[in-house]
């Protein structure tokens, strides 16, 4: 009854714990290699090993107490039939836990070996990143200085069109400006040959009225009436060479100060310009409330005067001064009319300028400069009404011959400086040249009575 109960017990523990060749074989043991730490592998083998040993008995001795002893063996181990599974089972628990505790070490080693490895292709990427910073930052310099250099030039290009644009605007309104002037004193030429063109037909509409005057006076006043058939062409001459009536202003100026400094240009010291052309003179004067008055023999010259309300009349020089009270006049202005004289009636517009002027009068003859070279070869003979130019010292002598006091010659209208040559590396050669040829345009002679 015992014995079936025992092996009952021993059946049950040793199908409950798988015996295998009558030993119970751990899961994993054939994987200890791949434990990644020596000792616990050691530790693992020797645990195993002692495993298969646990029930076995020792070999039988060949002496009468060896087999005594293993008789004994038998016996205890027949009555510890129960405790030798226990042991069994506890060594089995403790291999399983051993594994387990290495498959898990094993888990987690090879999860830190792949983060190891992430981390090291992380920390590659990151110096890959690192070594294309200096790249990259050259990349950002070379774009922010392509960035800045295409700024630049597009300012540039942007500057340089406004500029262009600028001095093409500035162009058309001189072109326009000019255009405009043209034409305003084309339309004053043709509205005052149109009068002179009447005055003509006037003359022949008289010869052919049934009491003309006498022959005689009438062919005087037909002659006299050829002598003006020029002044149209004169008058579109000045237009061409002798500047704007702006510019030519501004240039009479200079004579402004002379006058008022002296107390001349009252009623009582008046000014007469002889040969006063297109008026520039006077229109100056009278804007500087200055009386004044003028005469031409141009009767072109004279209607775009009388167009435009100043005191002017047809009149030849000389025989006007000596028409005129002894001592009646302030000033006597003769601007670009000796040139076109002969000696002989230089010398009368002289004595007669000097006789028609008050005590403290002043003429002033204005005149080309012909020690400037370009004024001499060149520019005197635009006009070719133009006689011979007259040089300073000889302007001085002759009004200083004919009585004028306190004679100066003022040198006037020097070209502009960007034409002279360089006197810092040209020197006292350079200085010379630029007298010659870029020195004074035109200069005045100055006198007074006294």
């Amino acid at each position: 009854m015992n014995n079936d109960i025992l092996q009952q017990i021993r059946s049950e523990i040793e199908r409950s714990y798988k015996p295998r060749d009558g030993r119970m074989e751990p899961a994993g043991a054939g994987q200890l290699s791949e434990v990644a730490s020596p000792g616990l592998r050691s530790a693992l083998a020797a645990l195993n090993a002692s495993y298969a040993l646990v029930g076995q008995t020792p070999p039988e001795p060949p002496t009468l107490r060896g087999r005594i002893g293993s008789r004994l063996v038998k016996l205890v181990q027949r009555l510890l039939f129960w405790y030798t599974p226990q042991i069994v089972h506890f060594q089995y628990s403790a291999l399983r836990a051993m594994e387990e505790l290495a498959n898990e070490i094993q888990q987690q080693t090879n999860g830190l070996r792949q983060l190891e490895k992430g981390l090291q292709q992380q920390t590659n990427g990151l110096r890959q990143l690192e070594n294309g910073f200096p790249q990259l930052e050259k990349g950002i310099q070379q774009l922010e200085h392509n960035a800045r250099r295409d700024r630049q030039d597009m300012l540039a290009s942007v500057g340089a069109a406004m500029s262009r644009t600028e001095v093409l605007e500035r162009r058309l309104e001189a072109l326009r400006v000019q255009a405009f002037a043209r034409m305003e004193r084309e339309i004053a030429r043709l509205g005052a040959q149109q009068t002179v063109q009447e005055n003509r037909m006037a003359l022949l509409m008289e010869a052919q009225s049934p009491s003309p005057d006498p022959a005689a006076a009438f062919g005087d006043r037909l002659r006299e009436e050829r002598s003006h058939h020029i002044d149209s062409l004169y008058a579109a001459l000045e237009d061409e060479f002798r500047g704007s009536r702006q510019e030519i202003k501004e240039r009479l100026s200079v004579y402004l100060p002379k006058l008022t400094e002296a107390g001349i240009g009252g009623q009582s010291m008046p000014v007469l310009d002889v040969g006063c052309g297109r008026g520039e003179w006077l229109d100056l004067l009278r804007e500087n409330h200055l009386h004044a008055s003028g005469i031409d023999l141009n009767r072109v010259l004279l209607a775009l005067c009388q167009e435009r309300g100043l005191p002017v009349m047809e009149a030849e020089a000389v025989a006007y001064l000596r028409s005129l009270p002894e001592a009646s006049l302030g000033a006597v202005t003769v601007f670009h009319v000796i040139e076109h004289l002969p000696l002989p009636h230089l010398l009368d517009l002289l004595d007669a300028a000097l006789r028609a002027l008050k005590p403290g009068g002043v003429a002033i003859f204005e005149t080309p400069n012909p020690n400037n070279m370009f004024v001499s070869s060149r520019y005197f003979y635009l006009d070719p009404t133009h006689r011979h130019p007259i040089p300073p010292l000889l302007g001085r002598f002759l009004a200083e011959a004919r009585g004028f006091e306190r004679v100066e010659i003022l040198e006037l209208h020097p070209w502009p400086e960007q034409h002279h040559v360089d006197t810092r590396t040209g020197g006292d050669m350079a200085a010379r040249f630029n007298e010659c040829f870029y020195g004074p345009q035109d200069y005045a002679i100055i006198g007074w009575k006294a």
